[in-house]
């Protein structure tokens, strides 16, 4: 059996001086086409490292330049306890992102992009990390004028499991007026697992007791803006049709708050 490298780290220097806490409300920012039409098999700590990486980006950047962070920092993003050991699994986790492909279809291109994540993965002995995006996520993450979208970093860190995650981040997709009115994601049942990442053999009873609803219930419980509510349509006994509404709006909210609902201070992308 191959042997995992292993990793020597001398410190627990913080490089980033404590600004992860502010990090937590920037906005992660990606094309639609990245977040509805990709496929990969990305575990929720690499969901997470690469919305981290994401959220470093800059609205005037013009090519990827290379992030620096450190062991020390990406513990906090992954919320687990900072030791040489857990350091180790985080570099084993980065070495096995840095391997994973993405598929992404292009539908203004009409073609099929398959990349991987990070280009590269530089470690040091005093715990900094250098990590590069590939240059072919380019088109799917900087410079994006339309057909994007936006959330802050913290709503995917504080989610723990995959499928609550890439739920999270279709129905932030689908809300399409920005809570004016109620966001719906539809699809086929197969479309969910696609879109989820689910075992293909799953029937639908277990997708949906497996990935559906408890998804749905960790988001519900987690995310303020959210109020999800799965419904199904049925061609005799057997579902086809699965859609899952965001019964949160910014109107619902104000009136039950009985005052204007107001936003978080925040890095816009935009702004």
């Amino acid at each position: 059996m191959k042997q995992k490298q292993n990793y020597i780290w001398q410190n627990d220097r913080n490089f980033a001086l404590d600004k992860y806490e502010q990090q937590q409300y920037y906005y992660v920012v990606e094309s639609n086409d990245l977040i509805a039409k990709a496929k990969h098999d990305l575990t929720v700590n690499q969901l997470k490292i690469v919305d981290f990486l994401i959220s470093k980006i800059q609205p005037e950047d013009k090519e990827f330049e290379e992030f620096e962070t450190s062991m020390y920092e990406l513990a906090n993003v992954l919320e687990i306890k900072r030791s040489g050991r857990t350091y180790n699994q985080i570099a084993n986790t980065l070495d096995d992102l840095r391997k994973k492909e993405v598929t992404i279809y292009n539908q203004e291109r009409e073609s099929i992009v398959r990349t991987g994540w990070v280009s590269s993965a530089e470690y040091f002995k005093n715990g900094k990390v250098l990590l590069s995006f590939d240059k072919k996520l380019t088109p799917y993450l900087l410079d994006l004028s339309k057909n994007y979208t936006q959330y802050l970093l913290i709503d995917t860190i504080k989610l723990k499991s995959k499928y609550s995650i890439l739920l999270y981040k279709l129905m932030r997709e689908a809300d399409k007026d920005k809570g004016k009115s109620i966001a719906i994601l539809q699809g086929t049942p197969e479309e969910f697992k696609e879109w989820l990442g689910a075992p293909k053999s799953y029937s639908y009873n277990s997708l949906k007791n497996q990935v559906l609803i408890k998804a749905i219930e960790e988001i519900n419980l987690k995310i303020d803006d959210m109020n999800l509510e799965l419904l199904q349509g049925r061609y005799g006994r057997k579902v086809v049709q699965v859609e899952i509404h965001n019964n949160w709006t910014v109107q619902r909210a104000t009136e039950e708050n009985d005052k204007s609902v107001t936003s978080i201070s925040t890095h816009d992308w935009l702004n």
